[in-house]
Parts: C-alpha cells; structure tokens; sequence
C-alpha cells in the first residue's frame, strides 16, 4: 500500500521566552510654572501609564515608557480664598528585560502595570512621588509552519500523534484615527472661568465586528472637565465652585485583514498617542483632537491532530521544534460593585460631590481547575464640596478628598481550564458612578469588565515533511536494475528524490544533465541511477 499523508500550513506564534521584572522609580515633580500659586494642601495625587515603547534586541527586551503624574492642591494666596488649582509632571522609565534567544527581527507583547504609588510633600513648589511597577515581556516569532496531521499506508500503530491547539495567525494591522469633536459645558452647570483638569481616554472595544477582509472597531474617546466656575454674575466674587461634567466622542474605523473572516477571534488595543483641547464658545464648549493607534489582530482557533513519530523505516522524517502557547480558553465577564466610602473623621460633612473615581492595581490570576480567579486591589477616591455652614464662612466651599482601598476577586469558568496552567487577565473599569447616601458616606458603583485568558505552554518535536524511501535489499549492486525512470510531482526536490531513492543529488544531476538543479517542473521526466541505491553517505542538498 503506497505512504501518503496529509499536510497542513499554519501560522503561529512561536514564543522564544517570556520575563517579569519589577522597579521602583521616585522622582520630585514640581509646579511647572511660576504662574501657578503654592501649595498650601495637597488634594489627590494621582499615576497612569501615559505611554510605552518596546524594542526587541538581541538577548532581550527594552521598555521605554513615560507615567503622567497629576496634582490637585489647595493654593496658599495672600487672600485666603483657598482656589483649588491642578498641574502635571511626567516620570521616566527604562529597562531591559533578559529574553536570551531573542533576536533583533522578532515581535515582544509587553504589559507594565502600576502596583503601587505614594507620594510626599517636599516644600510648597515640589511634591515626591514613587511608583512601584511590574513589567511582563514576552518574545514570539510569527513562523509559517508545514505540519502533518495524517498518514496512511503505515500501520496506525507505528505513527504517534498528539492533539495540539494553536490559534493561527490570520493577519494584523495597525491604524491611526483622528478623533474630533466638541463637548458642551451642560445647561445646568455655570460657564468656565478657569480649567483645573481635563482628562482623556479611549473606551476601547465598545464592538468589534469582523467581516470578510476587514475588523470593523467601534469606540468612543471619554472626556471629564474640572472646572473653577464663573459665577461673578450670580454668586458673591471669589468663592469659586467647582464643577465637573464630562462626554464622548464616538469613532469607528475599517481597518483591512485581507484573509478574515467573520467566524474568526480577533484582539483590539487601542493607544492615545496624543490629543489637545481648547475652550471656545464664551467657555462653555471644550473641542477636543485626538489621534489614536488602533491595532488588530485576526486569529482562527484551531484543533489539529499533529504527527510527532513514525517508527517505520520506509519513511524519513524532517522535523521541527515547535513551542506555542496552546490555548485552553478564555472569557470575558462583566461585574458591577458597589462600596460605602465613609470620611475620615478628620474631614467635614459633604455638601455636593464633585468627582469619584477608581483605581486598580496588582492585578493577578491563578488557574484553578475549571477556571480562573481574579483578583485586584482597588482604590476608591471622592473629591466634594464640604458642608461648612456650622463653622465656616458660609459660602466659601472648601474642597476636600479622600479614598478608600477595597478588594475585587471573581471566578471565571473556563472549563478546560487545570491548576497549574498559565494565564492571562486584564480588568478594566468601564464606568464609577458616586452617591451621596448622607453628609459622611458615598455609595461608590464601579462596572468592570473582567477578561482572562488560560493558555499551556508546550514543546514538542512534530514532523513537517516526510520522504518516502526505497527499501534496502540484499543483493549485490549489479544485480539490480541499473536506473529507473521518475515522474516529478508537485513539492518534489532533487534533495527529497535522492532520500527516497537512496542515491545522491549529484548523482540524478550528472544522470540527466541538468543545467539548474534547484528548477523542476512537474510532470518532468528524471532518470534515477540504482547502482549508489544503497550508498549509506548522506545525499546533500541541492546546491546554490
């Protein structure tokens, strides 16, 4: 019965090696300009990685990445009215994460998460803040791989095979969109008179569609406005109130995978690489610009049967090292909670909040079996009018913050999923919503979407190419037919012929006077010597 097999071409990441590293950075970030008055109380510091660039280099990986530092503080004026005003500094970083085997031409995943920060009052210009981060750099290399994943014509007994799940990686491509647009100041709210902080993100993968040839990304660019109100018309001259509103601004963009398909996965990440404001229209519209980077990438799950061995002399085998993160599962859950945020007792009583927020940091997974569980710790934060009619100057509005540390941890089923299996999470807070309940306590409602991945690593040898060999005989070479006539087929090579047959490049060049060794056509007529059939020298490989 004649051999055949089956033969599959797949693209994967072939992963060379991956590496956490963990820093410390503490940096002095002072008052930018001289316009900007002391500072008399520090309100809220607050981190958030601005920006990364990662460099692949022989032996590993370079991190470059810049932290936004943002400072809310009550000025210390000749006056006394206490104005609230807010300023920014950034904070470097660099590192180069050993990956020994990788190389300058390869690809890296990298994901720096912020574990921790503090900060310390150095005098009434400066302010110290330190930053813990974790970084993770993983090295892959997209390799187009030939596989075999049946044989016939050799007992099932003799050929082993084992059952691999790879996600083939159909295509990717990176996008940058323009985003524009005005946010009106709302009807309720008084005017601008001055502009504490406007803050700017993308809420990425709102939808993402993808259709044959292209990833539709849907998104939208969230804009939140401080403000230092102007109330002279309406309110006594100089109490300033603070307010705070914020919109959106929705975007959608085709970007071209030639080879998707709408049965397909894809990954969307969506990066701000820049973007500006300006006050118009009497200070009651901020227009905003943005530029984003969208990248995609469209991967087809795959279960395939792959060949490993075949204990048979009638064949030669070519084989490959394959190491890939075989994906078990993976799944996205959306939560909401919901905590009671009490002030400390050394703050007054709210009269209106002006802003909540949260924060997230030390994000870890472990895998369980049947799932994963996900923790966080998180930092809930209120920044409000108080209410200091008892004791103050009524009127003045003194504005006051606080946070408050809770915990997050969720089970997310993944059924294939066995302990000691590696994975990947993300959280994302996709909307905080503060209630006042009474003058002491805040309801804080946060949405998050949760998402985790279960990946085994894997490393194993499987068979890429297999030759069809002539059996050995046990007579003598002149015994033998002396040279026998072959059909080239298509993938065929002078290297593959002389394995099969037993001879030697050379020799089916020398018996056909061929001009271009490396140049077949299929359907050409070869003439095969048999009198080296059982020369046990090793065939070269065509030359050139």
């Amino acid at each position: 019965m004649a051999i055949n097999f089956k033969e599959e071409q797949v693209r994967v990441e072939y992963v060379i090696g991956e590496d956490t590293v963990r820093e410390s950075i503490t940096k002095e970030v002072p008052i930018p300009v001289a316009e900007k008055p002391d500072i008399e109380r520090i309100l809220e510091v607050s981190t958030k990685i601005e920006s990364t660039e990662v460099t692949v280099e022989e032996g590993g990986v370079t991190i470059d990445g810049v932290i936004e530092v943002g400072v809310m503080y009550v000025a210390d004026t000749a006056e006394g009215d206490q104005p609230v005003h807010y300023f920014h500094g950034e904070m470097t970083f660099t590192n180069f994460v050993d990956i020994p085997e990788a190389e300058d031409y390869m690809s890296a995943y990298v994901d720096v998460d912020i574990l921790r920060s503090s900060y310390d009052f150095v005098d009434e210009r400066t302010v110290e803040v330190t930053v813990v981060l974790k970084k993770f750099a993983k090295v892959f290399d997209y390799r187009q791989m030939n596989i075999i994943t049946d044989v016939t014509g050799i007992r099932e007994e003799l050929v082993e095979k084992e059952l691999l799940r790879i996600e083939n990686v159909v295509g990717e491509n990176t996008y940058q969109v323009v985003v524009e647009g005005i946010i009106d100041v709302p009807t309720v709210k008084p005017p601008i008179e001055r502009v504490l902080k406007v803050e700017g993100g993308a809420l990425e993968d709102k939808n993402v569609e993808i259709t044959d040839g292209a990833v539709i990304v849907d998104g939208e660019f969230e804009v939140g406005v401080m403000y230092v109100a102007d109330t002279t018309a309406d309110e006594t001259p100089g109490t300033q109130p603070v307010h705070f509103f914020e919109g959106g601004l929705t975007f959608s963009e085709v970007i071209d995978v030639p080879d998707a398909d709408e049965d397909m996965t894809s990954f969307t990440d969506i990066n701000v690489k820049r973007w500006d404001y300006t006050i118009t229209n009497g200070n009651r519209q901020v227009e905003v610009r943005a530029i984003l980077e969208v990248f995609v990438k469209v991967t087809e799950p795959k279960q395939v049967m792959v060949v490993t061995g075949i204990d048979s002399d009638r064949v030669e085998l070519e084989e490959e090292l394959l190491r890939v993160e075989e994906v078990i599962g993976e799944d996205t859950v959306t939560e909401t909670v919901t905590e009671d945020l009490i002030v400390p007792d050394v703050k007054p009583n709210i009269e209106r909040i002006l802003e909540t927020n949260a924060q997230l940091s030390n994000t870890t997974c472990i895998v369980e079996d049947g799932g994963v569980v996900v923790t966080s710790e998180g930092e809930g934060s209120v920044l409000y009018v108080a209410d200091t009619t008892a004791d103050e100057t009524p009127g003045t509005q003194p504005v006051h913050y606080f946070q408050r540390p809770f915990n997050i941890e969720n089970f997310i089923n993944i059924p294939e999923a066995e302990a000691g299996m590696s994975c990947h999470s993300n959280i994302e807070i996709k909307k905080v919503k503060g209630n006042r309940l009474n003058n002491r306590t805040v309801e804080l409602v946060v949405t998050l979407r949760k998402f985790a991945k279960v990946t085994n690593f894997r490393q194993l040898t499987i068979v890429t190419d297999i030759v069809v060999v002539s059996p050995v005989v046990d007579r003598d070479e002149c015994e033998r037919p002396s040279k026998i006539i072959y059909v080239v087929q298509a993938g065929d090579t002078l290297y593959k012929i002389a394995r099969r047959y037993r001879t030697t490049v050379d020799a089916i060049v020398d018996a056909n006077n061929l001009d271009n060794p490396d140049y077949l056509e299929v359907g050409q007529k070869l003439i095969i010597p048999r009198c080296i059939i059982d020369d046990r020298d090793e065939p070269r490989r065509p030359r050139g």
